[in-house]
């Protein structure tokens, strides 16, 4: 994806690959600035600065292309092996949230079941993840475990 513009509270990348009902064809992704620095809103995860801003749009369109979405249209991201932290206190998954505001940009951040039950990864998208052999049996049985 590339870099679209500067704005007050992020930085916008576009377009995802895979095409979608919006009238540019893919989607849009914006990086916010309170999922990048601790000081701006209390209670949000931060995105590890192991993880620079070029990738956050790049771990999006993966998940966006390859449609790793949950029920109710949010889409998750994971690494291969699940490697990869991407969140300041070791998450090793992404969310992005279903975009409210269409045709975006949408957003997204760090999460990790263990740290809060409301990201519970779906069990579609371990079983997937697992086939496509993105995550191994260990993985996968740590994510249904909530560990990770």
């Amino acid at each position: 994806m590339n870099f679209l513009r500067s704005e007050s509270d992020g930085i916008v990348f576009g377009y995802t690959r895979r095409q979608s009902n919006t009238p540019i064809g893919g989607l849009s992704y914006k990086s916010m600035n309170y999922h990048r620095h601790s000081g701006y809103k209390r209670g949000k995860t931060i995105w590890s600065s192991d993880f620079p801003v070029s990738q956050e749009p790049i771990a999006f369109d993966e998940s966006d292309f390859a449609q790793w979405m949950d029920g109710a249209g949010n889409l998750w991201w994971t690494s291969n092996g699940a490697a990869t932290k991407v969140g300041a206190n070791g998450e090793r998954l992404a969310f992005f949230p279903q975009c409210s505001n269409r045709p975006g940009p949408w957003h997204g951040y760090p999460v990790s079941p263990k740290d809060d039950e409301n990201y519970e990864i779906p069990e579609q998208l371990i079983r997937e993840w697992e086939t496509k052999n993105i995550i191994d049996d260990l993985i996968a049985c740590r994510m249904r475990k909530g560990k990770i």
